[in-house]
């Protein structure tokens, strides 16, 4: 059996060195192809052809999910494993939902973020066994609440960000004020339109008149 090919996609070029020389010592895996953003990786993929795409998830341009979403839409055979900082409940299930195949912490062992490439390859999942607790969790309450309003499942920063975008501040204003970046801001906001299954500013505002958050 040949080498696992993979594609490494963080904007962090220091983080993407060290898990670069981490994977150089296993011998059956190997890093054809890095990208610093969702786009630049679509693209990469084109030429590279990799088994296994390790992705991060808040990065400027095309963050990790959206490019996740797409790769699984033109390329299903291509495995994604999200390696990421992010354990929180608003970000591990939306990746799941749009196609990953696995979910690692950043800060997971070595052997382990191995096991993890190794088994979703083979065409099985994989979730960091510090995040199982949530994805259960999350499933408990579907079950317990299966027409839960779709507001309820906003984070308090995606509530913060929603009230903020109808009053009409930008991305950059609304990082200011909540001491985040922009990038952070646009991950949020792609987050909660996913959740209310809302397309632009235009239906935000409107849905926050609605549920009256703000004053139209």
């Amino acid at each position: 059996m040949g080498k696992i090919r993979l594609l490494l996609v963080d904007d962090h070029t220091m983080f993407r060195a060290g898990i670069k020389a981490l994977l150089r010592l296993q011998a059956d895996l190997e890093v054809v192809g890095e990208a610093g953003n969702g786009q630049e990786a679509m693209e990469k993929i084109k030429g590279f052809c990799p088994d296994v795409v390790l992705m991060d998830i808040a990065m400027p341009g095309m963050d990790g999910l959206t490019a996740t979403r797409l790769i699984k839409e033109h390329n299903p055979e291509t495995k994604v494993l999200l390696l990421t900082q992010h354990e929180n409940k608003e970000y591990i299930i939306p990746a799941l939902k749009v196609g990953a195949s696995g979910y690692v912490l950043k800060r997971a062992a070595a052997d382990e973020l191995v096991n993890a490439i190794k088994t979703v390859y083979s065409g099985r999942s994989f979730l960091d066994p510090e995040i199982t607790d949530i994805v259960l969790e999350d499933y408990r309450q579907r079950v317990a609440n299966p027409h839960q309003d779709a507001f309820e499942t906003l984070t308090d920063r995606e509530r913060e960000i929603l009230v903020l975008l109808a009053q009409g501040h930008s991305n950059r204003e609304i990082a200011e004020v909540l001491h985040i970046s922009p990038k952070t801001v646009d991950f949020h906001r792609t987050n909660l339109m996913k959740k209310l299954d809302l397309h632009n500013r235009v239906e935000l505002t409107k849905y926050a008149v609605k549920k009256g958050l703000v004053f139209g």
